[in-house]
């Protein structure tokens, strides 16, 4: 039994150095506890870190990012500002880091303090931190999700130029759309996982909204990028799937809480019709220098 028990404590004693020991402090005396020790680079002033976070009061669970918006949010990483400023822990992380820290509840400013708590309170926000955002490193990571979404479910999709992918299943016999032109789309949107969350044709996502095509001005900046990108090469009365990189969609942010951050989307269209637009105004003719005075 008590050999047993020594080797429990040493096991006990091996967990927490692998896990930094139990409460440390920052420099300002935020208290805090590494659960889990990750191997990647420390964060730095600037960094766009991708975390998950759980905020708590003493033992309550008051929000977590994985159920409010589907995945990890961005955080970007910025010099504290006061004390109990959380920058300062969490320039202290690594990639791979899940980490709690713990405010008084009565320490903050009273304008900071949450109205549901006390004194006496504890706050404590745990981040977990997936990883540092790359924007090369994210478009090369959705080109691979791409492929493989494609290979999966057998579409034959061609990358135009903007870098959207665009499988047309019956093609119009009208013209393509110019900058500017209103364009008339029904849609349906999901993610990847086969997940909608958006179409003009289901009226349990838009209650009480009419059955019609969305229409806008394209390529004018009024919807995500590859949707301006995808249409401009489809002819009047076409219908197609357009499979949308991350990086010409919702991005970094998502669109919560249907379109987490990083998400590739699916778009099935048909473009219903197309009215001319104005013309784009002509650039203003240069302004000729006076005459010099001899």
């Amino acid at each position: 039994m008590k050999k047993n028990n020594h080797l429990l404590v040493a096991a006990l004693g091996l967990f927490l150095a692998s896990c930094g020991g139990g409460v440390k402090k920052t420099p300002s005396g935020i208290e805090y506890i590494v659960h889990k020790a990750g191997s990647g680079p420390q964060l730095k002033i600037g960094d766009t870190a991708l975390v998950n976070v759980v905020q708590k009061i003493n033992d309550s669970l008051l929000g977590a990012s994985r159920t409010v918006v589907g995945g990890p949010i961005p955080l970007v990483v910025s010099k504290p500002q006061d004390k109990f400023d959380l920058m300062e822990g969490i320039a202290l992380l690594h990639e791979g880091d899940s980490t709690t820290f713990i405010i008084p509840w009565d320490s903050l400013p009273p304008m900071q303090r949450p109205t549901f708590g006390k004194k006496g309170d504890k706050l404590k926000i745990t981040f977990i931190v997936e990883s540092k955002y790359s924007a090369a490193a994210q478009k090369e990571k959705d080109e691979k999700l791409i492929k493989e979404y494609l290979e999966k479910n057998k579409i034959n999709a061609t990358k135009n130029a903007e870098g959207v992918y665009v499988a047309v299943k019956e093609e119009g016999t009208g013209a393509t759309p110019n900058a500017g032109d209103t364009v008339y789309v029904h849609y349906t949107g999901k993610l990847t996982n086969g997940k909608v969350f958006d179409s003009s044709m289901d009226s349990t996502l838009r209650p009480g909204m009419p059955l019609e095509p969305i229409k806008f001005p394209i390529g004018r900046g009024f919807v995500i990028k590859g949707w301006d990108a995808g249409l401009s090469h489809l002819k009047k009365g076409s219908t197609a799937t357009l499979v949308i990189p991350s990086t010409l969609a919702y991005g970094l942010q998502g669109s919560p809480p249907a379109i987490p951050g990083n998400s590739i989307l699916v778009f099935d269209v048909k473009l219903v019709d197309i009215k001319p637009g104005a013309a784009a105004p002509a650039p203003a003719a240069p302004v000729a220098p006076a005459p010099v005075k001899k």
